[in-house]
């Protein structure tokens, strides 16, 4: 089975966010209809602890983040949440791992500030304007903001028993940038949640349901963002949309005849980055799945495409990549 997944203009009717003020925490209601999902920011108590933290020695700065972040946001900070060892403590985990964390995220923490405000205080603004797309957008979860310990930058996990939208302000820093665009990182990730919405029954797990999955969310993002960056919309590794386009038709072809693939190295191949094949570049799925989208959406618009489904899915699906190879 394939893996689960692991972002302004003014608009008029805009029911805006009260502004999370820098508390440990803060949770307010993102709309009041046509659904309301909160938004949970963790990254006011991140910032509080790194005020006492910063210049202290990494084994003290591990036992103030366990005793100020991980103590305020018990859910938040496990190792199904974070992908740590489940059979090791999660203490041990901690430390083991936060060095690394540190060295690579450390010289981002200015960026970090920025998206941390521009994600707390646009977030209605960047939720109205996907409304006007996708008006029958209904997710009554949660939206959490936090410092992910280098986990991921957007991802969907189970919180507190409930499927929520995460946002690892540390790895969207880190991976895009001092450019890095809140907005479009934004409609992408909630693009996913919406999709949950139709899922194409008996193709979640496989290839084609990926390759759909990711590449509708990439183009969603980038149609929605003219003008956003070609990193910003496909990420790491930031040779991946070169090498892709010199190898299209090797790829469109593989990917056509693995549609249906339920194999996790199939999957890894494509959509991971740390797959081992050193033939085709990691992550390429976004790539083609984007072409495709591209394809589609010359003859359908955004609202149909997110309703496509079925054998009129695989249909489309199919002859596109065709015309790649």
């Amino acid at each position: 089975m394939l893996p689960q997944r692991a972002l302004l203009r003014a608009l008029p009717q805009v029911v805006c966010l009260a502004m999370l003020c820098c508390v440990p925490s803060a949770t307010v209601p993102a709309r009041a209809s046509p659904s309301t999902y909160r938004v949970v920011d963790a990254m006011p108590t991140f910032w509080q602890y790194w005020e006492q933290a910063q210049g202290l020695e990494q084994a003290e700065q591990v036992r103030l983040f366990r005793e100020q972040v991980v103590a305020a946001h018990p859910a938040l900070y496990t190792a199904e949440v974070l992908g740590f060892d489940a059979k090791q403590p999660f203490e041990a985990e901690l430390a083991r791992r936060y060095p690394k964390y540190w060295q690579w995220v450390s010289p981002h923490f200015d960026t970090m500030r920025r998206l941390s405000e521009e994600l707390r205080q646009k977030l209605p603004f960047y939720e109205a304007r996907f409304r006007q797309t996708f008006p029958d957008l209904n997710y009554t979860g949660e939206i959490y903001f936090l410092n992910s310990l280098g986990a991921f930058d957007g991802a969907t996990r189970q919180v507190k028993g409930r499927t929520a939208l995460l946002f690892g302000v540390d790895v969207i820093a880190a991976i895009y940038g001092p450019t890095a665009d809140a907005e479009s990182f934004f409609d992408h990730e909630l693009f996913h949640i919406y999709q949950e919405q139709f899922s194409d029954l008996g193709t979640e797990d496989t290839v084609a349901g990926a390759l759909w999955h990711e590449g509708l969310a990439t183009y969603v993002a980038q149609a929605l963002n003219p003008g956003v960056s070609e990193r910003m919309v496909f990420g790491l590794p930031e040779e991946m949309p070169a090498r892709a386009r010199a190898l299209l038709p090797k790829l469109a072809a593989e990917l056509r005849v693995k549609l249906d693939s339920k194999s996790p190295e199939d999957y890894q191949a494509f959509f991971l980055g740390n797959s081992p094949r050193q033939d085709i570049p990691a992550r390429s799925g976004y790539f083609v799945g984007y072409l495709v989208a591209r394809e589609l959406a010359r003859t359908r618009p955004l609202a149909e495409l997110a309703h496509l489904h079925g054998s009129e899915l695989r249909t489309a699906m199919e002859e596109a990549l065709r015309q790649m190879e």
